[in-house]
Parts: C-alpha cells; structure tokens; sequence
C-alpha cells in the first residue's frame, strides 16, 4: 500500500492534519468507507532514539493507504503550507508529478487584515503552476476565535475570495454562500473592483481598465522606503490574483500593470530573480515602461526537506512534549505562522509587540505548560551558529512573564531555556539548551529538564 505523505513549512496540528485527510478522502479515495477517525495524534519517529525527521499520523484509518506521514520541508518561494502526496517512497525535491493536494491554511479573519487574510496569501495559487499541473487547490480557514460570519466581510475580503473562487480554488472552513461568488465574466470583476471604496489619500488604488487591445490595472508594487523594488507582498498578492483571474475569465490580449512604482535598474540588478517577475512571464503580464528579461530565473525546485532550521529542533520539542501530554500554550517556530496565547482555560489572547511600559515586548518561540507539574517552560529556537543570541535573548522575558505567564498560571515556575539544531556534536552545546538536535537525527536532553520533558524523551528511547 501507498503512504499519504504531508509535507509542510508549518508546525503540524492535528485538526488541520485531520481535515486534510478528509478532504483528500472525500476527492480521492472516492470518499467511501472505510474512514476510520479517532483520536488523531501525531508522533516523531525514533529508531534506537535517533530521530528520523518525519512525524506519523496516528488515529486515522483510511483504505488503501499503510501510513500517513509528515515531514518538515520548505519552501523555494510563494510556498503553500501543505502539499500532500500518495506514493509509496516519500517525495523527492525534484519531482514535478504527483501532486494531488496544494492547501493553504490561515487563521487570520477579517476583523485581523484585510490585506494579510487573502492578497499575502494569493500569489501562491499563481506559482504553484510553474512546477505543477492539475493539482486541486485549497484555501483552508482554521479559525481558532470565535466565528463572526454574521458580520460582512470588507469588500477587500470579498474580492479577494470571488477570485480565489474564479480560479477554482475551493473554500473550506468558510460559509462562501453568503457573501461570495465567482465572477460571471470579466466585466463582472471589474464592475466589482470600480465599486469598491478607495483607498486614503496618498495610496495607489488598484484601478482595473479595460480597452479594446488591453486590460490596465495599476498597483504599486515598490515599497515607499525602497524605492524601485518589487516588495509590496500584498499588492504583489492581488495584481498576481487579478491577472490569473483575467486569464481563466478569457482574455488573451495584453494585460498592462501601471504606476508600480519598479525601476528599470532594480530588474536589470535583479536577473529577474524575483517571483512577481515569473508570474509576468507566466501570465504574459507587461510594467508599464519597464523591459522584463526574455529569461526569468526560477527556484530550480520549489522547496526542499528542511536541513538546517532552527524550527527543526524546537517543532521536534513541540510535538514530543505534546505527544505526552503537554500542553503549547504559545508557538512562533521560524518561518511559521504566530499563535495565540492560550490561558489555562483555553482562553486565546494576541500578544502584543510592546508591553504595557511601552517596550518590546519579547516573545520565545515556544511556550509548553506541564499541567501535572505547573512548569511553564520558554524556549528560544536557535542553530548551532546562532547559540549565543538565543542565550542573550531568554534574559529579557522578564515582561511576558509579569504580564502574561504568572496572571494565567498562578504559582507556576518558570524554566528559560534554548532548543538548539545543527552541527554534530556528542555534548550539550550550553547549560541553558533544553535539547540538542544534531543532522544526523541524535538527541541530547539537558539533566536540568523539567522531569516532564525528560521523560518524554525518555520514552522515545532517546539516552538521558
């Protein structure tokens, strides 16, 4: 039998894990029994207590498929954060077949940014087609507060998901029947964008105008303080999603971005090493009096496994400390997306960037709560390289500790310590690293642990 593998840039969690099987059980496999779902859990793998960089789904069941396994890779660029395969020897980085499922995952919600909760993400569903063909496309909502589907969205909102619509990219987790659709026609979408409030003054708007031999859209895509560059991610976002849109709509003539702001010097510095460039090429896209290279380089593969991240180590500490019962009260892992911070009765909070003084407000990447112990454990994820800033940066928590860690979890005690990945060492690298990760996979857990992390690790067979 195949294996279902998931690779991801992001810490797995087990209800998005389970709603990605589910989807690829109801479009895939037919969507028949047998579909066995219980307690999903997912485990780091060991073997005589070396860790194998991949993670097992445990708790579904699904005919057809021996194992379900997650491994930890990143992205070239305008990388989804899933990508699902069914084969029987995992992915290589080179393979361009394949592919079944490209899901994108976001909790963000209107309330949070307009712009973040539907153009940052939207170049992705553009990219993708440079490497693969008829991959199904999802954009998957995971929502931890309270849902609002009573309030209507922004119209920035509701544009950005009628696109995604119009490119057939399915919604799940999200009630699109109310306030969302695809656009009929071209002159649907544009009647759509024209009728939408305009930005401040001093902004570009992105204004779409048809003409007979082409369409214009303009939209700054150089930030004001680099003058020239290509950098504005949520325009970069939108103009990606509109053009595509245009595309599948039917038109086949000319599509001419304006008042972007991009210099000449900066695509001739650049080779056309830049994602928004290939998208131009691939959507026959034109700047307005800017020459885009007949070449435009593109990432030789569009992601590889994940071989010297910091988040290597500290999503390994994660998800063994939560496999035996810890609870992640907080996440930030390199590259990945930022929790909430939960309380002790799973109340979520959005840490602020200062604290009530006015300052930086300094955040670990990882927080676990032993509920047995009441330890509260603050880890800074750090490489071999970059040890010695991790041990600077634990000595200012001193704020999130005050005002968050000991008002939700009186009388807890506190452990600051640093997760440590890279190099081949046989020793703990510092009195303050928790765990050492090595490349080959060996483990190395401080004697100063908090006992639940010790035993954790102890009972993957990893030597204390």
């Amino acid at each position: 039998m195949d294996t279902l593998w998931i690779l991801t840039e992001e810490r797995p969690k087990s209800s998005v894990v389970s709603d990605i099987v589910k989807l690829y059980h109801r479009d895939f496999s037919g969507g028949v029994e047998p579909f066995d779902e219980k307690q999903v859990r997912i485990k780091p793998v060991f073997k005589s207590g070396i860790f194998q960089f991949r993670y097992i789904v445990e708790g579904i069941s699904i005919r057809g498929v021996q194992d379900i396994i997650i491994k930890i890779v990143s992205g070239s660029s305008s990388f989804f954060d899933f990508l699902v395969f069914l084969q029987e020897n995992e992915p290589s980085e080179n393979q361009r077949g394949n592919l079944l499922m490209a899901v994108e995952e976001t909790k963000t919600n209107d309330d949070e940014s307009r712009n973040t909760a539907v153009y940052q993400r939207a170049s992705k569903f553009v990219f993708i087609d440079a490497f693969y063909d008829h991959v199904k496309l999802y954009m998957l909502y995971n929502d931890e507060l309270e849902a609002r589907e009573y309030k209507r969205p922004s119209d920035t909102s509701i544009f950005g998901t009628n696109m995604l619509l119009t490119l057939n990219v399915e919604i799940v987790g999200k009630d699109t029947s109310r306030w969302f659709r695809k656009f009929d026609d071209i002159k649907d979408l544009i009647r759509f964008k024209s009728a939408m409030r305009m930005p401040p003054v001093g902004n570009t708007p992105i204004n779409i105008t048809q003409y007979e031999d082409r369409i214009e859209i303009s939209g700054r895509l150089s930030k004001p303080l680099a003058a020239g560059n290509i950098g504005h991610d949520p325009n970069i976002g939108a103009l990606s999603l509109i053009s595509k849109g245009l595309r599948v709509l039917g038109w086949d003539k000319r599509i001419v971005i304006t008042m972007h702001g991009v210099s000449q010097s900066y695509v001739d510095r650049t080779r056309g090493k830049n994602k928004f460039l290939y998208i131009c090429k691939m959507l026959g896209i034109e700047l307005e009096g800017i020459d885009i290279p007949d070449r435009v380089s593109l990432p030789e593969n569009y992601w590889h496994y994940e071989k010297s991240s910091e988040k290597t180590a500290s999503i390994l500490l994660h998800m063994t400390g939560e496999y035996y019962g810890l609870r992640g009260i907080y996440q930030n892992h390199a590259g990945c997306e930022r929790g909430y911070f939960k309380t002790i009765v799973n109340g979520l909070i959005a840490l602020p960037k200062r604290d009530k003084y006015g300052e930086v407000l300094y955040i670990p990447d990882l927080i676990l709560h032993d509920p047995k112990s009441n330890v509260i454990i603050l880890v800074e994820g750090k490489k071999l390289s970059t040890l010695q800033d991790g041990i600077d940066e634990i000595k200012w928590y001193d704020s999130i500790e005050d005002e968050y860690i000991r008002p939700c979890y009186p009388g807890c005690s506190v452990y600051r310590c640093v997760s440590i990945f890279g190099g081949n060492r046989l020793t703990l690298p510092h009195p303050k690293v928790i765990l050492y990760l090595s490349e080959t996979g060996r483990v190395i857990i401080n004697s100063t642990a908090p006992q639940c992390i010790k035993e954790a690790f102890r009972a993957e067979g990893v030597s204390l």
